[in-house]
């Protein structure tokens, strides 16, 4: 069917705004990408810029030279693998219970998650709990278990099995189903959109943590990728203002094509996940599960 004059330049101007939008959004990452691959003289001289005159690869060559910083990679991946996962099972579990109208205790379960997200007791009783009551400090546990449960992600969760229409349940329990059977064989599979979308916040927030390591751990072999990166451009910083001004020094710490590498290997996994759930945000896989 092919469309009239005032659809083809609604269609054209859409495509034409997205496309101008996109470039908008990419123009940063672009700029980050590229200023990490431009002489640190360059960037002090010039600037950022998209076409650099000199290229060098210092800024990664400071950055990778460290073995604590693949360590760092494999801490961060175990933790934001088995973190995440653990959070989302956890997470839309006890939403499922504050969302089930037969939970005759969800009332009560509802203030207990809510107000957290409202008051919070400070980070001294918070750091007394976690290291000398629960005695998780210099674990890898105290990077997954501080994070495990977000009140906010949880209540996303529950507005959506809000959503979930009754009569799948009721035909499930008439079919001789119990809560547990419902839940992992009727409610999950409808619920891949939000268990994506949630999953992603947790991956991301377990990705892109530093202060629980910077709080709870002393060892170097349990540091998150994020508290070794910061700690590599804090001494580079450091190490550049311990030059004097005016000293005949050849070669200087690449600090400004530093924080764009640092960047740029910190993103660059943990942005791989979005290609792949991309499809679960605009499916909406309830639409017709109720027939008739």
């Amino acid at each position: 069917m092919r469309q009239s004059v005032p659809d083809r330049i609604f269609s054209v101007t859409a495509y034409t705004i997205i496309l101008l939008f996109t470039l908008f959004c990419l123009f940063p990452f672009l700029l980050m990408v590229i200023g990490s691959f431009t002489d640190e003289g360059e960037l002090i001289a010039h600037g950022y810029t998209l076409f650099p005159q000199k290229f060098s690869l210092a800024a990664y060559k400071a950055v990778l030279q460290s073995d604590v910083l693949f360590s760092g990679y494999r801490v961060t991946v175990l933790v934001t693998a088995v973190g995440a996962i653990s959070a989302l099972c956890i997470s839309a579990m006890l939403a499922y219970s504050l969302a089930n109208k037969r939970n005759v205790l969800r009332t009560p379960f509802l203030l207990f998650c809510y107000l957290p997200m409202l008051f919070s007791g400070g980070i001294i009783p918070f750091y007394i709990v976690v290291s000398q009551w629960l005695h998780l400090q210099n674990t890898v546990w105290v990077l997954i278990l501080t994070m495990l449960c977000q009140p906010f992600l949880v209540f996303l969760l529950v507005s959506f099995f809000r959503t979930v229409p009754e009569e799948l349940e009721e035909a499930a329990r008439i079919d001789g189903a119990n809560e547990v059977r419902i839940f992992f064989q009727i409610i999950l599979p409808i619920s891949k959109p939000i268990l994506a979308s949630v999953g992603l916040f947790y991956a991301l927030n377990y990705w892109n943590d530093w202060f629980m390591g910077l709080m709870f751990v002393d060892n170097e072999k349990l540091f998150p990728l994020q508290l070794i990166l910061r700690r590599m451009v804090s001494n580079m910083e450091a190490a550049k203002n311990l030059i004097p001004s005016g000293a005949a020094i050849a070669i200087t710490p690449p600090t400004y094509g530093v924080r764009m590498a640092t960047t740029v290997l910190t993103i660059g996994p943990i942005i791989l996940l979005y290609p792949m759930l991309q499809k679960y945000f605009v499916k909406g896989l309830t639409v017709g599960a109720v027939k008739g």
